[in-house]
C-alpha cells in the first residue's frame, strides 16, 4: 500500500511566509520613502538657508550700490571731463602758445633792446624739433659807434635777454647764430641773427 502524505498546513505556511515578505517589503518601501522625503526636506531647507544667505548679500550689495550711485555718477562725470581735458591737454600745457604769454614776452624783449640795436624780424617756430631748431629767431642790426671802445653790443643784448626770467620761462638758452659787419647807408652796422631755444 502506498503512503500518501497530506500537508494540511502547507498552503497556509506558504501564505504566511508570503505575507511576511510582503509586510517586510512594504516596511522597507515606506522606510526608503521616509528617508527620501527626509533627504529632500533637508536639501530643501539647506537650499533655503543658502539662498537666504545669498539674498542677504545681494540686498547688502544692492544697498551699497544705491549708496554709491551718486558717487559713481560723479566719478563718471569727472572721468568724462578728464577725457575732454586730456584731449586738449597739449593746448592747455603749452603756455608757450598763449597770446597773453607772448604779450609779456614781447614787453620784456622790448625792455632789453639797447638803444643802438634795431630788430627787423621776429620769427616764432610753433613746432620746433626737440633741441635742434630754435623756438624764436631774432634778426636785426646794431649800429656801430666807431668812437666808442665797446664793440660788444651783441653780447650785451644776448645777456640782457638771458637775464629776463619771465621771458626765459619757456626757453633754455640764447645763441648768436650769425653776425656780420656791413653798412646801412653811410652807417657801419653789425647785422645779426639770434636763436632762442
Amino acid at each position: 500500500m502506498k503512503m500518501i502524505t497530506v500537508d494540511l498546513l502547507g498552503k497556509a505556511t506558504i501564505r504566511k511566509k508570503q505575507k511576511r515578505i510582503r509586510y517586510l517589503i512594504t516596511i522597507l518601501y515606506v522606510v526608503v520613502w521616509f528617508f527620501s522625503l527626509l533627504t529632500l526636506f533637508y536639501v530643501h531647507k539647506t537650499n533655503i538657508f543658502i539662498s537666504s544667505v545669498y539674498q542677504k548679500e545681494i540686498n547688502k550689495i544692492a544697498t551699497e550700490v544705491e549708496l554709491q550711485s551718486p558717487k559713481l555718477e560723479r566719478i563718471k562725470k569727472l572721468y568724462k571731463e578728464k577725457k575732454e581735458i586730456d584731449s586738449k591737454k597739449r593746448i592747455y600745457l603749452q603756455s608757450y602758445h598763449r597770446p597773453g604769454n607772448w604779450l609779456s614776452k614781447m614787453l620784456d624783449l622790448s625792455n632789453t633792446i639797447p638803444e643802438n640795436v634795431r630788430l627787423e624780424n621776429i620769427a616764432v617756430n610753433t613746432n620746433p624739433a626737440k633741441g635742434q631748431s630754435e623756438k624764436m629767431k631774432l634778426t636785426g642790426y646794431a649800429l656801430i659807434n666807431t668812437d666808442e671802445q665797446d664793440q660788444n653790443q651783441l653780447n650785451i643784448f644776448k645777456q640782457a635777454i638771458e637775464k629776463q626770467d619771465r621771458f626765459m620761462e619757456d626757453f633754455k638758452r640764447v645763441d648768436i647764430l650769425e653776425n656780420q659787419i656791413g653798412q646801412k647807408g653811410s652807417d657801419p652796422i653789425m647785422s645779426f641773427t639770434i636763436g632762442i631755444y
